[in-house]
């Protein structure tokens, strides 16, 4: 079947197939999204999607890129080619992209013939933080990713925790990491407490974040120890979310003045599956690798099927649709927020 130029014309901008509506897409396009680990990308072609978009990354001496993953030439898969001293190698008919996208070699013309100024990838905007490749598709980005010095400025050990995908959307994947009333229940087997009543408190606001804080009483995490007999102590728990997706947590232990981070970034890989990257920062310098990570895993895999079986699917931002309790202010002043960014607004008119 051939496609009509004013259909193509008219998708342009959206990736095929794409399963958000067409303004959400736009605005959430015009964030910074985690797509990858840096250490993924050495030397060869990685594919990832965001937002329903293929999208390759390839290491330059430049540092990473990223672009659509199509070859401008016969629509191939680029991220099933090669990297050659910096240029992306299209594995179909030879073509040599450079940094920019430009197409530089075809290895079929003639040689002295003009490349045509049209075969030229279509590149996003991409950087490198926190150990982590970021991805804006829109040609200029609304707000900075995230600003959290403690990953880089030594004041505690820094411990990546492998990514992970979940059928679930970002909005709600988010939620639920920023909800404290669930802690109890989910995680029984992991740092949960005895279920309590929750004390109000209050959500500071700022211009592209949401923060609260809470006593909480859990059980000894990182101990490496799961399934015994619980140990309680009160810690206090600082989050801080920054729209649209990437929250962090600072749980202090007041007896042993212990002192964890927790930095978790959902990224939209369509509107019904996300990857999500943690980082953790061990202040007291106490814990390994292998039990923060072991931790982190028991914790993920006791929240993944709840929130996959969520419904409605996606996030309702219309506050009248789910019934809501003085627990929930952070979920409450989460989804006015999205709102107000005018997520949604075509599912209300």
């Amino acid at each position: 079947m051939f496609v009509p130029a004013k259909n193509q014309q008219q998708q342009e901008s959206l990736p095929l197939n794409c399963s958000f509506e067409r303004s959400d897409w736009e605005i959430l396009a015009s964030f910074w999204h985690p797509v990858a680990n840096s250490d993924e990308v050495t030397d060869a072609p990685v594919r990832v999607h965001l937002l329903d978009m293929p999208v390759v990354l390839f290491r330059t001496p430049d540092g990473i890129k990223a672009a659509k993953d199509v070859c401008m030439h016969r629509g191939g898969q680029l991220s099933l080619g090669s990297v050659c001293n910096g240029i992306l190698v299209c594995g179909f008919h030879g073509f040599e992209y450079n940094g920019e996208g430009t197409c530089v070699g075809i290895p079929a013309l003639a040689k002295g013939s003009p490349i045509p100024k049209k075969l030229r990838l279509k590149n996003f905007q991409c950087r490198e933080r926190y150990g982590l490749v970021w991805v804006c598709l829109a040609d200029q980005a609304r707000a900075e990713m995230p600003e959290w010095p403690q990953i880089e400025d030594g004041s505690g050990k820094v411990i990546p925790v492998p990514s992970y995908e979940i059928r679930a959307s970002a909005g709600r994947r988010v939620e639920n990491f920023n909800d404290i009333a669930h802690v109890p229940f989910l995680h029984r087997d992991s740092f949960g407490g005895p279920p309590t009543d929750i004390a109000p408190y209050e959500v500071v606001s700022g211009d592209n974040t949401l923060a609260f804080k809470v006593d909480i009483l859990e059980q000894t995490r990182y101990s490496g120890e799961y399934g015994g007999k619980p140990a309680y102590h009160s810690s206090v728990y600082s989050y801080e979310l920054t729209l649209p997706f990437a929250s962090s947590a600072k749980i202090s232990n007041p007896e042993s003045g212990d002192v964890y981070r927790v930095y978790d970034i959902v990224s939209p890989v369509s509107s019904d599956r996300s990857r999500v990257f943690q980082i953790v920062v061990d202040e007291s310098f106490k814990m390994t690798p292998e039990a923060v990570r072991a931790f982190n895993d028991v914790v993920n895999k006791e929240d993944s099927p709840q929130v996959e079986a969520q419904s409605p699917f996606d996030l309702p931002l219309d506050l009248r649709d789910e019934i809501h309790i003085p627990a929930d202010r952070m979920s409450v002043e989460y989804r006015r927020k999205l709102a107000a960014l005018g997520l949604g607004a075509e599912a209300y008119r």
